[in-house]
């Protein structure tokens, strides 16, 4: 088919996000996962023509550094969007700034998925996949149906965890109850853990509930393993269960149950997945492995590309994010994402994954 490149533009996509630090690696696999599906449509002729670039900025996990960086780019790069904001206390600060509507520019993604973070809805804010709440009631569901209804929760001890908290207590209390019969509270980022271990491995419980970041959940699994405790670990999709593998080891995280937000990087039958690995494969870095992180990011790229094809030329900010909410839904490979002016999470998808051998997953 005959392109028009006579007008052909680049189109910038900006992510603002900690390339160093505790929060890089989420940073580091969305970037792979959005970058292999930006390069493989531009290798094939771009959208009518045009190009996309995506820039990355280092916000330093710092919340001011994330404003100063998003103003800056906003006046000298002209995006079409931001993709994926990282960290609650980033997407907070931004959201109480209401910046992205100030600057009339889409955000596509927000990692992690805090639910208080989606409420309201904000115009120029764009959620790719579902939120906490969503997840721990799928927890509780599965608990009910394998009927395991005493629960121990280890958490950090911070006003977003405990919000964390709260979804799984109102999700527990529903139908067939769950009894919650132990909670460990860790303060959060102080590297206290090994009383809240403890506590956690002397309850008499059916399943134990992490809500620690990765790394510390890995700890978790190492430290009950050792102990003899072969108590069932649960957790929220954060707990990546490659990084599990590689914090914890094959032993202690094969077995972990981890609510899932998008559909199984490691295999499957949607086209999207086939999508994933052969462009995985032909553009990503030679060390990219397959992981729920990169499998988002390719995601929202996917999103941002379809979105692109039905905005019409040329392509503006706001004529983006007036496409994104009127014009869907989205194909992005057996998955439709859709939005509406009072709805701007794009996708249902919502599964449970078992960490297998190699950090792989079972669903």
């Amino acid at each position: 088919m005959f392109l028009n490149t006579a007008n052909a533009a680049e189109l910038v996509v900006v992510q603002v996000a900690p390339q160093t630090g505790e929060l890089a690696h989420y940073t580091r696999e969305l970037r792979t996962g959005m970058q292999v599906h930006l390069d493989h449509v531009n290798a094939n002729g771009g959208i009518r023509g045009d190009t996309v670039r995506l820039v990355s900025l280092d916000d330093q996990a710092k919340p001011e550094e994330a404003l100063q960086q998003i103003r800056q780019a906003a006046s000298s790069l002209n995006p079409v969007a931001f993709m994926y904001l990282i960290g609650p206390e980033t997407i907070a600060t931004t959201f109480e700034a209401n910046i992205f509507d100030q600057l009339g520019i889409p955000l596509i993604g927000t990692s992690p998925a805090a639910v208080q973070l989606r409420s309201p809805t904000r115009p120029h804010v764009f959620h790719l996949t579902r939120g906490e709440d969503s997840e721990y009631e799928k927890l509780a569901q599965q608990l009910r149906t394998i009927r395991l209804r005493r629960v121990s929760l280890i958490h950090w001890d911070d006003p977003a965890t405990m919000g964390e908290v709260s979804f799984f207590e109102q999700s527990a209390a529903k139908d067939q109850p769950i009894e919650v019969v132990a909670r460990a509270a860790v303060p959060a980022s102080s590297g206290q853990l090994d009383k809240a271990f403890k506590q956690i491995a002397q309850t008499r419980a059916d399943a134990i509930i992490s809500m620690l970041p990765v790394e510390e959940t890995a700890k978790l699994l190492k430290h009950l393993r050792s102990e003899g405790v072969f108590t069932p670990v649960y957790g929220a999709s954060y707990n990546e269960s490659r990084r599990l593998f590689e914090y914890a080891g094959e032993k202690a995280s094969r077995g972990m149950t981890v609510t899932q937000v998008v559909p199984n990087p490691f295999g499957g039958s949607l086209s999207l997945v086939r999508d994933y690995h052969a462009q995985m494969k032909k553009h990503g870095p030679k060390d990219a492995q397959h992981g729920t992180l990169s499998m988002e990011g390719f995601l929202a790229a996917r999103l941002l590309v379809e979105a692109l094809r039905q905005t019409p030329r040329p392509v503006s900010a706001g004529s983006l994010r007036d496409t994104l909410e009127q014009r869907g839904p989205f194909d992005l490979g057996g998955l439709r994402a859709t939005f509406s002016d009072t709805d701007h999470v794009g996708l249902d998808f919502l599964d449970i994954g078992v960490v297998t051998f190699g950090g792989r997953l079972r669903y």
